[in-house]
């Protein structure tokens, strides 16, 4: 009996080591999610106040500090990835003090089960012009240099997502003069042009399959261009406009969170223009839970 069962354990380790190890590598998934825009995206919190993300959740690719491998996921993500297309310091400071990310990755984990690989990709004061002709550049090649280190680490990468928070600065650049001419000649049409070419060229180069789209929040300050008109009467625009987006090319653009236009001001800086951590962990919160929702139910 001993030798029968001493036959069946050997013969179980045999095609053991027989097999492909992609069998087990395809057990180690992960979602790459890029996390791309201006300030907001960045984060201009405080990230002793964000939630804290396990390995089990979710890892970041840091192209700048730590390239070609894994790294654990921490507040202020993304802080020193500054290169030629990303850089959130100026005149001496870094502005990346605690984003949402960490508060969308435990949210995203609690709905898709699948763990994430968080990339930053985000600049402050950023129009989308400049994503549209140039810093979609940068997006490409970190999603695709993440994408390789996930595979050197043994991960097999289920879904490559884009999630999107820009377009405050679009808003002010709609601004017009005393005579009514805007300079920038930015609209509506305009913003949606941008950031669809912008998508087009990363999905072009990269496996990115999906944008998820967060409408910026609303503006609360007494602000008013030459022409009088509020600067919160070019947010709203915007938002309109990201609304209209995802319904026109809804293919490409999925809303991961529609609702940040009604958060009130006690969640902002005095700017008016940016989310406290507070904030930041509540729209990241809402829009995890949307996307992870999203990855669930495709599958």
């Amino acid at each position: 009996m001993k030798k029968e069962v001493t036959k069946v354990l050997l013969a179980a380790l045999i095609i053991t080591c027989l097999l492909p190890s992609n069998v087990y590598a395809k057990k180690k998934k992960i979602d790459i999610i890029v996390f791309a825009g201006q300030s907001n995206m960045m984060g201009h919190g405080n990230a002793s106040q964000a939630p804290t993300v396990s390995k089990k959740n979710g890892l970041a690719y840091l192209p700048v500090s730590a390239p070609g491998k894994l790294s654990t996921l921490y507040e202020p993500f993304g802080r020193e990835e500054n290169d030629s297309y990303f850089n959130n310091v100026f005149a001496g400071e870094n502005y990346a003090t605690g984003s949402m990310v960490s508060s969308f990755v435990n949210a995203y984990y609690a709905k898709a089960k699948t763990p994430v690989l968080a990339v930053p990709a985000a600049m402050m004061g950023t129009g989308s012009s400049s994503w549209a002709t140039s810093r979609y550049k940068g997006i490409i090649s970190r999603t695709n240099a993440a994408k390789k280190a996930a595979k050197k680490a043994g991960y097999t990468v289920n879904n490559t997502y884009l999630v999107w928070l820009q377009g405050e600065s679009d808003a002010l650049a709609m601004q017009r003069n005393a005579d009514g001419s805007c300079d920038s000649n930015m609209s509506e049409k305009t913003h949606i042009k941008n950031v669809k070419r912008m998508y087009d060229n990363v999905a072009k180069k990269t496996d990115v399959s999906a944008c998820f789209v967060i409408v910026i929040p609303s503006y609360y300050g007494p602000e008013t261009d030459p022409y009088g008109v509020k600067w919160s009467t070019y947010y709203k625009k915007i938002q309109d406009a990201q609304v209209k987006l995802c319904k026109t090319y809804d293919e490409d653009f999925f809303m991961a969170y529609k609702k940040t236009p009604s958060i009130p001001n006690s969640y902002f800086h005095s700017d008016h223009m940016h989310l406290t951590q507070e904030g930041l962990n509540k729209v990241g919160a809402a829009a995890g839970k949307a996307v992870g929702s999203y990855t669930k139910s495709n599958r």
